[in-house]
């Protein structure tokens, strides 16, 4: 067995994309809120469950909770808390309807053909405002009670994984990291995410430097005695991704950290999304940023399965043991991968 070989076999497959599954099979709008309602909604709920149980089935190791936006401030900017106390409970109960249907997805998962290996949830951290705007980030201390908040409810909740995921700032990590030593008890182990600039890799979303956001964060995580298992990138272009994992890569190597990895597969990018918001309609992310040929992609402009497989094989071949799928991939994305990981 060659290195890459013995690399590809280590790898802990992480599930896919959640908010475009949902939409795609009629349970929401697109928005995240609707998605994260849909774990308490009597006739929804089986729906969530099921594309837990697809993913698994398709050869995932992790599913991810479905509570990406289950924080008291989005609660009420949403009309769902009128108040500080009522938006924090709102929050919570959120967050537990999201892991039970992870947990119903797994049980079923292990009573039946998935037996011969134990499937893990890992607890979704998100930010706590819109995602990838750097501006909109509140100040550390500011975010610390949200953030202790989320991950004291998973960890009552019995989650195998705190997955810090989709940060645009150091400063969202760090606040994370702050609120995480706040509970002495804390042993879950920890895998933290950040979102770059799909035509600038070396740069979170907000400008930050992202050797220098790994760099600090593992040095907290080891000053403050925090069970971080993995550091990675995720809601990128893979190609973004791939460039930004060769620079990531010297900082754990040999470390004891693992890397981690997921991206889109949209072929509109997040850089020319957030461009165009500001009005810069002719915006276009550089061609070397794009997925490489246009023949991987459907006519509704979806990367397809076998092309994301191949930016997986790259991944594993720099040596990151954690992969997954993140925005616009399916199940049908992440059984190409783990096929093509276990081959």
């Amino acid at each position: 067995m060659n290195q890459q070989d013995k690399f590809r076999g280590e790898v802990t497959v992480l599930d896919g994309g959640m908010g475009h599954e949902l939409k795609l099979r009629g349970i929401s709008d697109g928005s995240f809120v609707a998605g994260v309602l849909a774990n308490e909604n009597l006739l929804q709920a089986s729906t969530v469950e099921a594309i837990h149980y697809d993913y698994l089935a398709a050869g995932c190791d992790v599913v991810t909770t479905n509570s990406f936006v289950a924080v008291p401030r989005r609660m009420r900017q949403c009309g769902l808390a009128t108040d500080g106390p009522a938006a924090f409970h709102r929050a919570a109960g959120l967050i537990r309807s999201a892991v039970d249907r992870a947990r119903a997805a797994t049980e079923i998962a292990h009573n039946g053909e998935m037996q011969q290996k134990q499937k893990k949830i890992a607890g979704c951290v998100p930010p706590l405002t819109e995602c990838y705007f750097g501006d909109q980030v509140p100040a550390i201390e500011d975010m610390i009670p949200e953030y202790h908040l989320i991950v004291s409810t998973l960890v009552d909740c019995k989650v195998d994984i705190i997955l810090c995921e989709t940060l645009s700032t150091k400063r969202e990590a760090e606040a994370i990291f702050r609120a995480i030593s706040q509970s002495t008890s804390q042993h879950t182990p920890i895998w933290i995410s950040f979102t770059i600039k799909d035509d600038n890799p070396n740069e979170l979303r907000s400008g930050d430097s992202l050797v220098d956001a790994c760099s600090q964060i593992i040095e907290l995580a080891s000053s403050l005695k925090l069970p971080l298992e993995a550091i990675g990138v995720n809601c990128s272009t893979p190609s973004a991704i791939t460039k930004a994992l060769l620079c990531v890569s010297p900082l754990v190597s040999g470390g004891g950290v693992k890397l981690c990895a997921y991206g889109n597969c949209f072929q509109a990018t997040t850089s020319e999304w957030m461009a165009s918001l500001k009005g810069d309609n002719d915006a276009k992310t550089k061609a070397a940023e794009r997925v490489k040929s246009a023949g991987d992609y459907d006519h509704n402009g979806y990367l397809l399965p076998r092309a994301y497989a191949r930016y997986a094989r790259e991944w594993a071949d720099l040596g990151v043991q954690i992969i997954g799928g993140c925005c616009g991939s399916r199940p049908q994305h992440m059984k190409q991968v783990t096929s093509m990981l276990r081959s």
